[in-house]
């Protein structure tokens, strides 16, 4: 998700139901019943089919009925730009409509956040939730932005219900592991990433932050281990400077 924040969707066209005319195919034969309850999607950076499936119907298992819908052969290289027909049945549809309507605050405080504008913000993610409460992306980026506006506590009763919904999604448990951390919880801030390395031990985020939770929660000899462990997956960059520092500290003063 580099975290959701960093990703922008934009709505081409929504469909009107219940007054549009029958959908013919080319032949002049009646088109499939779903085939007027449609909304294009243009990818923008970083965006990934599971979460596109996510924001339109709910489920980023849905990933593959997009892509076999668009002709994506691979689904790991989407093209920015590319526009995805995404289709719904009846059933769907009214959800839909409303994730889609969504998606223009949720955009809104995308921007907003990553210009640092943060009650703004705020404010646009809780609006997007007041059409589509069931937005995932909007959900978690208003805890990131409850973070970072000093309220750790609601940002970790967000974070606590999408991690049960969502138990294999690492940018989640991630930023339940960083709103425990904020909160003062190291310990429980060690579970949730500890859980983030046991789903991908190269996790440079997960590793770090979990040498130092240990280290703020006086656990000496295991932050002294992480940040060695730590070291091993990233020896290079400047968060790797902070590391070796971090050690040497742990190290003189033991």
């Amino acid at each position: 998700m580099n975290c959701r924040s960093t990703l922008v969707m934009t709505v081409l066209l929504a469909v009107a139901a219940g007054c549009s005319p029958k959908a013919v195919q080319q032949d002049g034969t009646p088109a499939p019943a779903d085939a007027a309850r449609l909304i294009e999607h243009k990818v923008a950076a970083g965006e990934t089919l599971a979460l596109i499936a996510d924001n339109y119907y709910g489920d980023p298992a849905r990933a593959g009925q997009v892509a076999a819908d668009n002709g994506v052969s691979d689904p790991r290289r989407l093209a920015v730009g590319a526009v995805l027909r995404l289709r719904f049945t009846d059933a769907e549809w009214a959800a839909a409509r409303l994730r889609a309507a969504a998606l223009e605050p949720y955009n809104q405080g995308v921007e907003l956040m990553a210009a640092g504008r943060l009650a703004e913000a705020e404010d646009r993610f809780r609006l997007a939730l007041a059409t589509a409460p069931d937005l995932v992306s909007a959900r978690y980026n208003l805890a990131l932005v409850l973070v970072q506006r000093g309220q750790a506590e609601e940002a970790l009763a967000i974070l606590e219900d999408l991690t049960a919904l969502r138990p294999e999604a690492q940018d989640l448990r991630f930023a339940r592991g960083h709103a425990l951390f904020a909160a003062g919880r190291f310990a429980d801030a060690t579970v949730q990433f500890r859980q983030v390395l046991a789903q991908d031990p190269a996790h440079r985020r997960a590793a770090f932050s979990l040498a130092r939770a240990l280290e703020e929660d006086g656990a000496t000899a295991a932050a002294v281990a992480a940040w060695e462990r730590y070291l091993v997956i990233d020896p290079d960059s400047s968060w790797a400077d902070q590391a070796r520092s971090r050690l040497r500290k742990l190290q003189d003063a033991g």
